[in-house]
C-alpha cells in the first residue's frame, strides 16, 4: 500500500483510516505565499546596470526577496508582506505528522515524488490554486508548461488558515511572522 506516495509494508489501522478521511476532506489549511519576481526585475539584475545590489536600491520587492532567502526570519520585515503573493494553497494533512509545517514543507519539495515515474501523487492530492506559465528554455528552445511557482525554500510564508497564524521558512524549521503593518498614531 501507498501513503503519500511511499510504499508502506506494515500500515497500522488507525494511520490507514486517516489516510482515507484526510482523502475525502477538501478544505484548504495552508496558503502559500512567495515572492515573485517580474521579467523587467529579471533583465534589471542579469544587465550590466543591473546586479544583486542595484537591484535591491532600484527595486523594494527585489531587496525583500534577498534579504528573506539569505536571512530567512531575521531578514523579514512586515512591511515586506506587501511584495508577496499567494501561488498555491495546501490541504489540511495534519493527521499525518505532529509537525504539520514540516509536513507542508516536504509536500512542496517534492519529498512524496516518485522519480522513476516522474509523477507527484501526493502534491496533486493536497496541492491547488496555482497557476501555470509557459516556459521556453533559451538553450534548447522546448516550450513546456511549468508551475508558476517555485519549491518552498526560505523566506517563503505559510499561513495556517485555521490557526489564523503566518510562519516563514527559516534557515533551520520556521519562525511566526506579523504579516501587518502595526499603525503608528
Amino acid at each position: 500500500m501507498k501513503i503519500m506516495g511511499k510504499k508502506v509494508d506494515i500500515v497500522p489501522k488507525t494511520l490507514y483510516n486517516i489516510h482515507i478521511l484526510t482523502q475525502k476532506r477538501n478544505n484548504m489549511s495552508y496558503n502559500i505565499f512567495q515572492i515573485k519576481m517580474s521579467d523587467e526585475i529579471l533583465d534589471f539584475v542579469n544587465s550590466k546596470d543591473g546586479g544583486h545590489t542595484n537591484t535591491a536600491n532600484k527595486y523594494p520587492e527585489y531587496n525583500a526577496r534577498l534579504e528573506t532567502s539569505h536571512r530567512g526570519a531575521e531578514g523579514y520585515t512586515p512591511d515586506m508582506f506587501d511584495h508577496y503573493t499567494q501561488v498555491c494553497s495546501v490541504k489540511d494533512c495534519s493527521e499525518y505528522s505532529e509537525d504539520k509545517l514540516e509536513l507542508v514543507f516536504k509536500i512542496l519539495n517534492g519529498y512524496y515524488a516518485d522519480e522513476e515515474g516522474m509523477t507527484d501523487e501526493t502534491f496533486d492530492e493536497f496541492v491547488s490554486g496555482f497557476k501555470m506559465k509557459t516556459y521556453l528554455n533559451k538553450r534548447t528552445k522546448e516550450v513546456r508548461e511549468v508551475r508558476d511557482m517555485h519549491s518552498l525554500s526560505v523566506g517563503d510564508i505559510i499561513e495556517d488558515t485555521i490557526a489564523g497564524t503566518f510562519h516563514i521558512v527559516d534557515g533551520c524549521g520556521f519562525q511566526e511572522v506579523n504579516v501587518r503593518q502595526e499603525e503608528v498614531a
